[in-house]
Formats: structure tokens, sequence, C-alpha cells
């Protein structure tokens, strides 16, 4: 069994009401009410008296789907194979959307990664026949024409993992192929097996279908389909919105679609193998995913006053220099320099500062101006709670018992 390897509960485990035979199964993943549990201080023990009192008194106890989980969610995936970018400038990130138009920073103001949402510049490319829509070509443009203004070193673009969406063009080119009609959910027949009806949750900007990875013709295709999206220059990976699958923000695939417990929990498997293969084959090609760094859609959380020492300790050990870490910028003006300095302190070589999904240019700060050079060591803490690094401009510092930073940096003007 795997366990989840930050709170040692079995991943993938949830607790299932019993229901009526051919009605929905509900369950609720145990690791993630344990995650909300963990927050509040509250043990196992407690978490599980407070699900069976919640959900019901009879309850079977089971796997909600395969206890396979991704690098993405278990927060084992490798960095990118990119050259280190120690600059702090270069190491901000965002991800905006919206708008009718690029995504455009001001010269003054650059990012170092921008992960442009599917809504990016959806006036440009949300056509009225919507199966000439060009979301991906037209954020892949962004991604040159920053590039080429400096305002930003790094560009990802949007997919999703269980979803075929028809306004990426790479998708849209399966998903009316009646060849590839089995790379898709559909509807089942009372025995089980598919009816020849694509399953589809439409929305304004077009059609969703939903990704067959137990197919492994489907699973390949997705693969090469976002591995061909990322092979412009520009473009230096992606982020492939919800990596659980299956009924992420789709509750009710199951139930309408007719499938079965099994497959279901055979469809999760898949799709959790499918983002590993993904992952391992961006790497490889020189490129990353947003899901990569451990956060799912979003970003670490940066220490608080109260949790300032044990945060500290854990992002300090040296086995964190060999993983990627995404961190959450608080830019109030209690916490701005507190979350630089611990930022600066325990950042491994692939690192970004920012914010994550809704992000654009009214979240950036001329702090990111500051310019610490290179370390040269890592963390240190000689005095308890008192954390310090060497950096070639200065020592940046945090003192946790306080909440106090010292960041002796020049800053670009």
């Amino acid at each position: 069994m795997e366990l989840d390897p930050v709170h040692s509960v079995p991943a993938g485990w949830g607790l299932w009401l019993l229901r009526p035979a051919g009605q929905q199964a509900v369950g609720v993943r145990l690791s993630r009410l344990y995650e909300m549990g963990f927050f509040m201080g509250m043990s196992v023990a407690t978490v599980l008296v407070l699900s069976v009192f919640v959900f019901g008194l009879c309850w079977h106890i089971g796997p909600v789907a395969s206890t396979r989980r991704s690098c993405a969610l278990s927060g084992g995936c490798p960095p990118p194979k990119w050259t280190p970018e120690w600059n702090l400038t270069r190491s901000t990130v965002c991800q905006p959307g919206g708008g009718s138009g690029y995504f455009a920073p001001p010269a003054n103001k650059p990012w170092g990664l921008v992960s442009l949402d599917w809504s990016n510049a959806q006036g440009l490319w949300l056509k009225p026949d919507r199966r000439q829509s060009t979301c991906e070509a037209t954020n892949t443009k962004n991604c040159q024409l920053m590039k080429a203004q400096g305002t930003a070193t790094r560009c990802f673009i949007y997919h999703n993992t269980e979803l075929a969406l028809e306004w990426l063009e790479s998708q849209r080119a399966a998903m009316y192929d009646p060849s590839k009609a089995s790379y898709f959910l559909q509807y089942m027949t009372k025995d089980g097996k598919k009816n020849g009806t694509i399953y589809n949750e439409p929305v304004g900007q077009g059609d969703q279908f939903f990704w067959d990875f137990t197919n492994p013709q489907a699973a390949q295709y997705f693969v090469n389909s976002i591995l061909s999206t990322a092979l412009d220059p520009a473009v230096d990976g992606t982020f492939i919105d919800d990596v659980e699958g299956v009924p992420e923000e789709h509750p009710n695939v199951q139930r309408n679609t007719g499938m079965t417990d099994a497959q279901i929990a055979s469809l999760v498997s898949a799709t959790q193998a499918t983002v590993d293969v993904l992952i391992k084959n961006l790497i490889a090609a020189g490129k990353y995913a947003w899901q990569a760094f451990g956060n799912e859609d979003g970003v670490t959380g940066g220490p608080s006053p109260s949790q300032c020492i044990n945060w500290m300790r854990q992002y300090c050990a040296s086995a964190m220099q060999s993983k990627p870490l995404m961190m959450q910028m608080d830019s109030s003006p209690a916490n701005m320099n507190q979350t630089v300095a611990a930022f600066l302190i325990v950042r491994p070589p692939a690192a970004w500062l920012g914010w994550g999904w809704e992000s654009d240019t009214r979240q950036w700060n001329p702090i990111s101006l500051l310019q610490p050079g290179t370390p040269s060591g890592l963390c240190v803490e000689k005095t308890n709670g008192v954390f310090t690094r060497q950096w070639s401009n200065g020592i940046a510092s945090l003192d946790c018992n306080n909440w106090t930073a010292r960041l002796p940096f020049p800053r670009l003007s």
C-alpha cells in the first residue's frame, strides 16, 4: 500500500457510503480529509470519527480508486533540466487569465515564469465557429512576444488532464476523428461496454470530452499532443489542470455515463500513469509542467509567524535542494520582507516565488528587483530560530523569534 508521503495515511483510500444497487458511489478521499484535519490540528482518529459522523453510520472502507499517485500528487517529481536561475527578478511567477488580448507586462515589471491560463487572450482565439478556435497557437504567440520583449524568462501554456477541449487545436484534431472515438469516455451499456456515443459536457467555448486513459492509444496521443505544442522554443512547458482526473471538478461523470466503480478506479490509475509519462517526457525534452512542482494547481505556502521555525527547518533540509519549489509570495507590509528572506534562504536551484491562478501584473512587486547575486552556501541556523544564507551580495536572514528579516542587497532601478 502506498502511503501519503506527507501525512503517512493510505493515499487513495476513502470512505464509501453504502448505497442501493445501481446508484452512484459516494466517496471521499481519506488523504484529503486528513489534509484538512492536519491544518486544523486534528489527529487521524479524529478525522475518521468525524467522517463517519458526517457521512453516515454504515460504511464500507475500501479504495476509492487506485492507490497509485503520480509524482504531481505525491510531490516526487524531478526538477526541470534547466540552468539554475538565481536572479530574484527572473525567479518570480504569475498565472494570468482572462482579457481580450495578449498578456503584456510592462518592460519595468518583468516576470520569471508566466503560465498562461486557457482563458488568456480569449478575445483573440475564440472563434464563432468553435472548430476554428486557436487557443494553443495564440498563447504560444503570447509566449513569443513576451520573450522578445524581455518581460518573461519562461512561459507555459494550458492543457487539461481529464478534459479534451475543443478550443485546443491539438486535442480537437482527435475529438472529431471517428477513428479515435475510443480515446474518450462514452455512455455505457447495461453490460458495461461503450455504446459509441461520446460523453460531452459542453461550455460556451466549445465541447469538453473526457480522456479515456485506459486506452493506451489515447494516453499516447495525449502525451504526444502536449509535447508537440511545447516544441516551440518560446514555450517552456504546460499547466496540466486537474491532475487527479475524473471526477475532479466533474462529479457527475460516473452517474451520467453509467460507469462502474471498477471502471472509475481503472481510469484514475491510468490517469496517474499517463501524468507520470507526460512529465517524464517533458523533462527529457527540456520542458516542464506546473503540476510537477507538487502543488497541483497552486503554490506552496510560505512561513507564518507562528509556524516560522518549523517551516524553515523543513525547507532548510539539504534534501530539499534536489526538489523544485513554487512558493507563495505575501506582499503585505507585515510579511513581505520575511517571505522574500525565507525564499532566498531555502530556495533550491529550480525555484520560483509568486502567485498561482488569476495573478498578473497587479501582483508584481518592486521587491523582486533585489539582486542578491548567487548563493555560496545553504541555509544556516547558528542561533535557535534565526536562519541565514550567504549570497554574493550579502546575507539574507530571517529571525523567526521576532518575525524580522534582513535583505541587504542592491536593487535594480
